[in-house]
């Protein structure tokens, strides 16, 4: 004889499915989210104290990291997803009033 499979046994395997697909693609929604806005939160912090540097008549043209860090603009800058430290020789331009930084060689 035959053992047969409950309606109820099989619906709630279903649900349990459903919660855990639905969990799981929010828990990497809510990660992916947060990653972006550390990264933006890193990249604005540099552009302002490039920008005040600039301003404030020590930075001329095309600047690094570096330049940064002896002015006591930044200490050290560190990727907030990777824990890596930012390539001190990191160019930065000042042009139109706008900042410019090439982050793409930088972040993945």
């Amino acid at each position: 004889m035959k053992q047969r499979v409950s309606n109820f046994t099989i619906i709630f395997f279903v649900i349990l499915v459903l919660i855990a697909v639905i969990g799981i693609f929010t828990v990497l929604k809510l990660e992916k989210n947060h990653e972006e806005k550390l990264i933006y939160s890193m990249e604005t912090s540099v552009e302002y104290k490039a920008k005040r540097c600039y301003l404030e008549g020590i930075c001329k043209d095309t600047i690094t990291l570096n330049i940064l860090y002896e002015n006591n603009y930044l200490t050290e800058v560190i990727n907030p997803v990777t824990k890596e430290v930012i390539d001190p020789n990191l160019k930065i331009d000042y042009k139109d009033e706008n900042i410019i930084i090439d982050w793409s060689s930088v972040i993945n």
